[in-house]
């Protein structure tokens, strides 16, 4: 078996590892590991995103991609019959408004009823929402632990095969 070719990518929002060739066994212990961090980063953007219909939790999916080349885990909101306005929605909640493009910029806010009260629609100066970062927050708390423990499994997978390699001498 040759050796483990290995380069590490990362920034905010991602770990990638690229191999030149992923043995079986090793793909087979990185899907095991990815699929578990996947699961608990599941629970915990469902924990930290925001309920009041209930409707963006409904939307949040997770994925385990299984490919020759690459490995993939991923949490998403999937867009529903309203995607445009949807999609806007979650967006402002993780990102937070005003954008750059609406800062000091009045924003039309439609009509409507609360607890039997009738708000007409007006316009309002600045939207005011802060950033919940039900996404990015929990990725990024567990990323350390799933880069060291990445780091180990190909640690052991290069010791192996440094140990299987070598002639042994009598």
């Amino acid at each position: 078996m040759s050796d483990l070719n290995v380069s590490i990518e990362s920034n905010a929002n991602r770990l990638a590892l690229h191999f030149e060739q992923l043995p079986d066994a090793l793909k087979r212990q990185l899907e095991i590991t990815i699929t578990k961090y996947t699961h608990m980063l599941l629970s915990r953007v469902r924990a930290a995103e925001p309920v009041r219909t209930g409707r963006l939790r409904a939307a949040t999916r997770e994925f385990v991609d299984v490919r020759q080349d690459f490995i993939r885990g991923r949490v998403r909101i999937l867009p529903t019959g309203k995607a445009q306005d949807v999609a806007a929605a979650f967006g402002a909640l993780e990102y937070g408004a005003p954008g750059k493009r609406r800062a000091g910029k009045p924003v039309k806010v439609r009509g409507y009823s609360r607890a039997g009260t009738r708000i007409a629609a007006h316009t309002r100066h600045q939207p005011h929402i802060r950033a919940r970062r039900f996404l990015r927050g929990p990725a990024a708390a567990i990323k350390p632990a799933l880069r060291a423990e990445l780091e180990a499994i190909i640690q052991k997978k290069l010791h192996e095969t440094t140990i299987f390699a070598t002639p042994q001498s009598s």
